[in-house]
């Protein structure tokens, strides 16, 4: 299991990212927040702007779909995404995942049978 990470603009955007997500069975819930973000420009200046940062727990094996589904649903939106692994989680919660997290390949294939 991970907890996957995923930067996009603004909370609107998040919204739709998140349902987009929760549509194609990728986790059973999404968590978003906003937060500043600071860098540092060409001309060695700091800017800051502010990001939604969304947050879900899924299967592991299911990133690099995860992945792929934003680049295809949102193909102008670059995302920053990356997961981070999880040592120990409760086990019903664990359980849960692994019964009802199917991905949007596996659900497709599912209705299509």
């Amino acid at each position: 299991m991970i907890i996957v990470k995923l930067l996009v603009a603004d909370i609107k955007q998040g919204n739709v990212v998140a349902n987009s997500i929760l549509k194609n069975k990728f986790t059973l819930n999404v968590f978003g927040s906003s937060f500043d973000s600071f860098h540092v420009t060409s001309s060695n200046t700091m800017e800051q702007t502010e990001v939604y940062v969304i947050q879900f727990v899924t299967k592991s094996l299911l990133f690099n779909e995860i992945e792929e589904s934003l680049k295809n649903e949102f193909p102008k939106t670059e995302f920053y995404i990356c997961a981070t692994p999880i040592v120990h989680m409760a086990i019903n919660l664990h359980d849960k995942i692994r019964e009802r997290v199917i991905g949007a390949n596996l659900n497709k294939e599912k209705t299509e049978a």
